[in-house]
């Protein structure tokens, strides 16, 4: 296999696409403010824009091997703001980023995997379902003012977010099974 250039374009298209794991990765080891994470975020793409012309890939799409390299970056731009701010604005020191990194690594697959099932899931739902997830856990609803919107008995909401909660479950297991993952 031969390695191959990215494309500026093709950088673009493959950070937009990729944000939401470099982001969590980088969630995953900051465990800090909301700011210092985007601050991070911010100096990972800048770094991986500065050295795109030292990024090739081998596998059919550059999509994984992108995604780790990015997390590389971010590894090491946030031991890079971690000792320009202090332990203050970042909670793990040096050695524990490296640690949590490497677990990030091992289980990013399956994360997307999980998440994609559940995307898919989420979809095969009836709409009133869907409507109900995305009114108490996406507009950030309470279940009395969900029940109270929707003229129900506030138990009765509480027992259908648990069935909705536990069928999506039950499908993302069938789902990831599915892709030959263990249970």
């Amino acid at each position: 296999m031969s390695e191959k250039p990215l494309s500026p374009d093709q950088f673009v298209v493959l950070i937009a696409r990729h944000e939401r794991r470099v982001r969590s990765f980088i969630v995953s080891l900051a465990a800090a403010s909301a700011d210092a994470v985007d601050e991070v975020v911010q100096a990972t793409y800048l770094v991986a824009w500065q050295k795109l012309h030292t990024f090739t890939y081998v596998e059919a799409t550059p999509d994984e091997e992108l995604v780790r390299w990015m997390c590389t970056i971010a590894r090491f731009e946030l031991m890079s703001y971690s000792r320009r701010y202090g332990s203050s604005r970042v909670s793990f020191d040096d050695r524990l980023i490296e640690q949590i990194a490497a677990v990030h690594a091992e289980t990013s697959d399956f994360l997307e995997s999980r998440h994609q099932a559940l995307r898919g899931c989420l979809e095969k739902l009836p709409q009133r379902q869907r409507e109900m997830l995305g009114q108490r856990y996406w507009r950030g609803l309470s279940v009395q003012q969900l029940a109270a919107g929707r003229g129900q008995d506030v138990n009765a909401v509480y027992t259908a977010l648990s069935r909705i909660r536990k069928g999506l479950e039950r499908c993302i297991r069938v789902s990831l099974r599915q892709e030959g993952y263990p249970q």
